[in-house]
């Protein structure tokens, strides 16, 4: 990747210019029926849809995890009844988030400062056929790539993983190209593993017409069977991400449960039952596997939350941070060990819409070191349709959004409100 030529200064001002030039995408249609882009659960990125295509697929969304729930594809931690409460201001005004919640895409928009949740904004009532609420469930997607991580956290500093720097030593990968591999690399997705991952989906391994969870990850050790690392440049992919979750769910056995649990209800302290999508049980070669069914083969990155039980994972991420606990040693070394990202992104039309136009570096699945406030401790996490954290650890600010869709502009809605202590006005 070629770097970014743009000196420092040019990139502050580049980033903090979002406050005068946001781009604004008017829905399609506004007053039309809603539209079906795909058969999926999921609006593409590219779409704007009218509030009528966002409620078919709200709706979309619920039935896919009631019919994970129904087929016991569903893993989920149930809340213990000791969620930790938030302390509120009245949500100043700001004509930009109002209009952004009562006819954009933003759904959910949380700003944490300090203690205190400062804007509490939520998409208008009666918008949609079913109301966006502080129980919707909304999917992390990406933004589950750094929640496994912090996951990893916990599983070191309980003593399951020894470090970031353990040599996976994994029987059921080890004729595999992540067998021998520090653990680190894969954090950093610097596994070597483009060639067994479709570029433009990554969700297809080996030439494989099935999405990745379709399949046990039994099946698919099967299908990476004699392949080699090759090198160690950056690639960022979906699967990469469910391997460290089923590495997890290996290094803790038995106690994988109690694990999650200590994650989810002691340290997260969540008000509602958080879950992800297991991988399918299937067979293999027409066999089944010694390892068919069991945890490690069913793990995944892709969590589904409420808006504030994102915050809490946030606010969590945070303290232990600031407290230096183990947990937050683990997240001072990834952020230590982080590498260069693709920092041609910021040059692109359309780096506006992602949050990781603005990192720099990358580490432990985790976005750093955001243009403009390279020098300051902010985490990022991003997840399709702007399922977003941003974390600024030195000043206790939080920014999380939930969205339908990608049509509006990160530097606005976070990166300048992390980077001032202001809402846009």
């Amino acid at each position: 990747m070629n770097r970014l030529a743009l000196p420092l200064l040019s990139l502050s001002l580049f980033f903090l210019s979002g406050c005068n030039s946001e781009r604004i995408y008017p829905q399609k249609d506004p007053e039309g029926a809603a539209v079906s882009h795909t058969g999926y659960e999921e609006i593409p990125q590219r779409v704007f849809p009218n509030d009528a295509t966002i409620s078919l697929y709200e709706e979309r969304k619920a039935n896919h995890i009631r019919s994970l729930s129904s087929k016991g594809e569903l893993y989920t931690v149930l809340p213990k009844g000791n969620s930790s409460e938030f302390r509120f201001e009245k949500n100043p005004v700001s004509k930009t988030l109002e209009r952004q919640l009562s006819d954009g895409y933003i759904l959910s928009y949380l700003y944490y400062d300090d203690g205190v949740v400062k804007y509490n904004g939520i998409a208008d009532k009666g918008r949609f056929s079913r109301d966006i609420t502080d129980e919707t469930l909304f999917f992390t997607h990406s933004t589950g790539k750094s929640i496994t991580s912090y996951i990893v956290g916990h599983a070191i500093c309980e003593g399951y993983i020894n470090s970031v720097d353990e040599i996976i030593d994994w029987p059921m990968m080890s004729k595999t190209l992540y067998q021998g591999q520090p653990l680190i690399d894969l954090l950093n997705m610097r596994a070597g593993d483009k060639h067994t991952v479709d570029e433009r989906n990554s969700s297809y391994i080996m030439g494989s017409n099935v999405h990745h969870r379709h399949m046990g990850l039994d099946t698919i050790a099967a299908l990476l069977d004699g392949t080699e690392k090759r090198g160690r440049s950056l690639f960022y992919n979906n699967f990469l991400s469910d391997v460290i979750a089923n590495y997890v769910a290996f290094k803790a056995g038995d106690s994988y449960d109690e694990l999650m649990r200590k994650v989810f209800q002691d340290k997260v302290k969540v008000e509602n039952p958080v879950s992800y999508g297991m991988h399918r049980k299937t067979f293999t070669d027409g066999d089944i596997t010694e390892y068919f069914g069991t945890p490690q083969t069913l793990a995944s990155y892709s969590f589904y939350m409420t808006r504030f039980d994102f915050l809490r994972v946030a606010k969590a991420m945070m303290e232990d941070y600031q407290n230096e606990t183990c947990v937050g040693k683990y997240l001072k070394e990834i952020q230590n060990r982080s590498e260069p990202w693709y920092r041609d992104r910021i040059r692109a039309k359309d780096a506006f819409f992602w949050l990781n136009s603005y990192a720099q570096n990358y580490g432990g699945q985790f976005y750093l070191k955001f243009s403009g406030m390279s020098d300051r401790n902010i985490f990022g996490t991003e997840g399709k349709n702007g399922q977003d954290m941003l974390i600024d650890m030195d000043n206790s600010r939080i920014v999380v959004t939930n969205s339908a869709n990608l049509a509006w502009d990160v530097r606005t809605y976070i990166l300048n409100v992390i980077n001032s202590g202001k809402l846009p006005e």
